[in-house]
């Protein structure tokens, strides 16, 4: 379970969020919606690791943030369109990653393309890439190496409505299967039949509108 405790986040004098206090249930598809500018990726950005509240704390699984540990614990992350290098095709830009950590092969990246139609894609070049097949790419990316938790930042951006079909049944089965605690943010209104629980950012709080919030 993800728990923010009286979280505050401020950036000079803008004050995007103010004594957030919700718990993300795991194993559930959790949404964030709210206008542009409403600090959906800098809430991510928080459970990640990558900010650090200006007040109150994150605590993942009994675990504080930025005290017992630097980043969520074996997350599958893509937040603000994470880029790759333009010059190697997919599936060399897909190896370099997994070399880092060791705990999956090539099989495992073409048998998740397979799953979005993008096998044919991974021996193109990068910089080829439309934004739909980028989205693709780190989709991908994000899943690739089994995560317990899922964090993307508008994951059916630039998704024609096949394609969009498609990612929403893969993470609806990798959730199913795995148990994994997947969080989102989304701007259309297919997040309400996608998502458990979905939280709307408003005036600096998070508002549940759909589901229950485990107390």
């Amino acid at each position: 379970m993800i728990q923010f405790n009286g979280v505050s986040k401020k950036f000079k004098d803008l004050l995007l969020f103010e004594d957030v206090n919700i718990n993300i249930r795991e194993g559930k598809k959790t949404a964030i919606v709210g206008p542009n500018g409403s600090g959906k990726s800098v809430l991510l950005k928080l459970i990640v690791g990558y900010s650090v509240p200006t007040s109150g704390s994150i605590v993942i699984d009994g675990k504080k943030l930025q005290q017992d540990i630097d980043f969520v614990p074996n997350g599958g992350v893509s937040i603000n369109a994470p880029e790759f290098i333009g010059s190697l095709t997919g599936l060399e830009n897909l190896r370099e990653i997994a070399r880092i950590r060791r705990c999956v092969n090539e099989a495992d990246i073409i048998l998740l393309a397979k799953k979005v139609n993008f096998e044919a894609e991974l021996s193109k070049k990068y910089k080829t890439y439309s934004l739909g097949m980028k989205q693709k790419m780190r989709l991908i990316q994000a899943l690739m190496e089994r995560p317990d938790y899922l964090i993307l930042d508008e994951p059916f951006d630039g998704l024609d409505r096949l394609s969009k079909k498609i990612v929403i049944e893969m993470l609806d089965e990798y959730v199913e299967e795995t148990g994994c605690t997947l969080v989102f943010t989304n701007h259309g209104e297919e997040v309400f039949e996608i998502a458990d629980v979905v939280y709307e950012i408003d005036d600096k709080k998070l508002r549940l509108i759909k589901g229950e919030s485990e107390c």
